[in-house]
């Protein structure tokens, strides 16, 4: 009789901790994801597209020396304005690292701002990102970009 249970748990001491493994390696992708759609609609200028990434609510955005409340606030007061200074503008996020910890995320990464034509000096900083899974779906929730 002990046998056939040591075995069983033996088998189980393999497969749970694999099965963990799978779902937290899915989920970083997923992270990872997040932060390069977020980059990809920044570089095609299709801001609606990023509504979706963002929590719904009580999300801070910390840029430079500026705090914002919420993916509406960031876009039309920092973000636009920002972007209307590059012609051909080239955006990117690199070097993106997740963690995950149940429903929670985060990722650190480096991003890039640049113009196709003539226009400013390309910008590189890095940022991080809290990520809240909400409903199945992982949202940012906080984040913050330096330069």
């Amino acid at each position: 009789m002990r046998s056939p249970l040591l075995a069983s748990m033996m088998a189980l001491a393999f497969v749970v901790p694999a099965t963990i493994n799978g779902q937290q390696s899915a989920d970083r992708a997923a992270v990872q994801r997040v932060i390069t759609t977020f980059a990809d609609g920044i570089h095609t200028n299709a801001l609606a597209d990023i509504d979706a990434l963002f929590a719904p609510s009580g999300v801070h955005i910390l840029i430079d020396n500026q705090a914002l409340h919420g993916w509406a606030e960031y876009r039309d007061f920092h973000l636009k304005p920002e972007m209307a200074r590059y012609s051909g503008l080239r955006y990117a996020h690199t070097g993106i690292e997740s963690s995950v910890r149940g429903n929670i995320a985060w990722a650190a990464f480096r991003w890039q701002m640049s113009s196709a034509g003539d226009g400013p000096a390309p910008v590189l900083g890095r940022g991080s990102a809290v990520l809240e899974k909400i409903n199945g779906s992982w949202k940012i929730a906080h984040l913050h970009l330096s330069r």
